[in-house]
């Protein structure tokens, strides 16, 4: 490690705009050699998560869905933003993965287990997202989507989704393949171990 790296100066920041999805914050900023930056746009968005229910008999649940930024129909995990409601519960993370679950999946898990917390983009991104295994899954009822939301439930081998992932058969979004990969050397370490 080196101590030349270090943190860049704010000398002005303000919001520039926001509404219900994001907020776009404008810094005027300085680095360490005096470099002048600005505006700087940083992309407020709240922490996500995603999941990867896995079915008692091993295949595990992906969805699909529209995208508009990509305009495609688009293969994926549950997902979706960390609400304040999901605070109120002591880990707003799980709580927000509990909630997406029920409401894109109509199903419940009885454990999950934190695979990992990464940075969607920390160059100009203000979040984490953090990715969860579901096991023990029951369904609960009817999916209940926001409004605008129409979610298709898909149910895989793990290993065949990975070979599509790596041979381009399949794109998705970067986050939910590197949690994808962490749910597979989560499953092997267990199996190794003798548990499920």
């Amino acid at each position: 490690m080196t101590d030349e790296l270090k943190p860049w100066s704010v000398t002005a920041s303000r919001i520039t705009y926001e509404d219900r999805w994001i907020r776009v914050r404008s810094d005027d900023c300085v680095t360490a050699d005096g470099t002048a930056i600005a505006p700087f746009h940083v992309l407020d968005y709240p922490d996500w998560i995603n999941v990867i229910p896995v079915m008692p008999d091993g295949r595990v649940l992906l969805t699909r869905e529209y995208r508009h930024g990509r305009g495609e129909i688009v293969l994926g995990l549950v997902a979706g933003g960390v609400e304040r409601s999901d605070s109120n519960t002591g880990d707003a993370a799980l709580a927000a993965a509990q909630r997406e679950l029920r409401e894109e999946t109509g199903y419940e898990a009885s454990t999950f287990v934190k695979l990992l917390t990464s940075y969607p983009n920390a160059a100009s991104h203000s979040n984490a997202v953090t990715s969860w295994l579901a096991l023990g899954l029951s369904k609960a009822g009817e999916p209940r989507f926001d409004p605008g939301e129409k979610v298709e439930l898909l149910f895989t081998d793990l290993a065949a989704i990975l070979g599509d992932l790596q041979s381009g058969a399949v794109i998705m979004q970067s986050m939910h393949v590197a949690a994808l990969f962490t749910a597979e050397s989560w499953l092997r370490t267990q199996a190794s171990k003798g548990l499920k």
